[in-house]
């Protein structure tokens, strides 16, 4: 039930959007698009917090849940956010893996693999807009540090976390009032909660929801500085997620540590899957252990449901693990049984959707549709700023939903 804990919040919000509803046409050469990604942001948090601003855009727009792609991880699904690829296509795979065609292995936390152009296969939306004569700018999103096909957004900040969120709306604000013939019309932007308290709090915690109600001002804030801007009326916002998280708990913890032996593996990458590397005469005797470990499903690449769409890139190990929901998994020395959130689950349980609203004057106003893919957000920025999109995975016959008539 979704909790109410002031209402004059909401006062202060709901006009700047319902200004929206006499607006029902733009001109194509003054499109602007922004996107705000809070990563972490289950579905079901605005039910369950007060969530005023989030409401308001529901409510003159558009709001559907959001499916991530498999596996349910930051880095993966913010590149397929902007591909419109999937990871098992763009290259992305994991937070964490090996690349044998680049001799590397990717972490998240290592700028020089960050930065590597050749870790991001397909076309991110910027490049495309750039490409097309549309300016970009990125505040923090994945993939925009490396020169992809040679390429940056004319604006792009490196990820710094020290940045406060209300400074990185101002930021956002200050872009659009750039002159002319240096304003972005495409905005990108990142803040990296409420996942870093749902790791640590789960969630199901107060504190989880009280940090979602924290962004929930700031996107207020934002909203209030953005209706000064007088093209206000000519900017289509997108406020999405990259997946949810689920609560995992000491009983289901599994430490493969004590089924299978970590010499037999040229590289481990734990976690939330887990991808798996075995050496070439190890593979089949390793898959048969991880059948008997409880609480989790192993696959061979090869044998991945197909619903996942992964298993076809070089990049992926031998053998993929897959912990129920509920579970942690790790590959260590020593066992770390705890309470705690987490991610990258089959991407098709609840608890791994994500949220999206988007509203302005090309989209439908108060329009709450069936549970959408991740893979679209590229062609509906694509449709949104009249681009050529490069090759896909999304469905333009989803994409159509979200928009008013012509």
């Amino acid at each position: 039930m979704k909790r109410f804990l002031s209402i004059s919040f909401v006062g202060v919000f709901l006009p700047l959007f319902f200004l929206w509803s006499g607006c029902s046409s733009h001109k194509e050469k003054s499109r602007y698009v922004v996107v705000l990604s809070m990563d972490g942001f289950r579905s079901d948090y605005p039910d369950r917090a007060h969530t005023p601003t989030l409401d308001s855009l529901a409510s003159v727009g558009v709001k559907s849940a959001f499916r991530p792609s498999f596996p349910s991880v930051t880095f993966p699904n913010h590149y397929t956010l902007a591909t419109g690829l999937y990871p098992d296509h763009h290259g992305l795979i994991n937070n964490f893996f090996y690349a044998p065609d680049l001799d590397q292995i990717y972490r998240i936390g290592d700028n020089t693999a960050v930065t590597n152009p050749g870790f991001y296969g397909g076309e991110p939306i910027w490049n495309t807009a750039e490409k097309q004569g549309v300016r970009a700018a990125s505040f923090f999103w994945v993939g925009s540090e490396a020169a992809i096909q040679g390429m940056q957004p004319s604006i792009c900040k490196a990820y710094d976390k020290s940045v406060p969120f209300k400074s990185r709306a101002d930021s956002v604000i200050s872009w659009l009032q750039l002159p002319d013939d240096i304003r972005p019309h495409l905005i990108m932007w990142y803040m990296e909660e409420p996942d870093a308290i749902g790791h640590s709090d789960t969630p199901d915690s107060v504190s989880t929801l009280a940090k979602v109600e924290e962004l929930d001002k700031v996107l207020n804030y934002f909203f209030t500085e953005a209706r000064s801007l007088k093209h206000f009326n000519e900017i289509d916002f997108i406020v999405l997620s990259d997946h949810g998280m689920a609560t995992y708990t000491p009983d289901k913890y599994v430490n493969l540590n004590d089924y299978l032996p970590r010499d037999s593996f040229d590289y481990v990458f734990d976690g939330v899957p887990t991808l798996l590397y075995p050496k070439k005469t190890y593979t089949d005797e390793a898959y048969a252990i991880l059948q008997q470990v409880p609480h989790v499903k192993a696959y061979k690449k090869d044998g991945i449901p197909e619903q996942f769409v992964y298993g076809k890139n070089p990049r992926i190990g031998d053998l993929v693990v897959i912990p129920d929901i509920g579970t942690y998994l790790q590959f260590r020395s020593e066992s770390n049984p705890r309470l705690g959130g987490a991610h990258g689950y089959d991407n098709f349980a609840p608890e791994m959707e994500a949220i999206f609203y988007a509203a302005g004057p090309s989209f439908r106003k108060n329009a709450e549709l069936p549970v959408m893919s991740n893979v679209n957000l590229y062609l509906i920025i694509s449709r949104l700023l009249n681009l050529q999109p490069a090759p896909n995975d999304g469905d333009m016959s989803v994409v159509e939903q979200l928009f008013r008539k012509r």
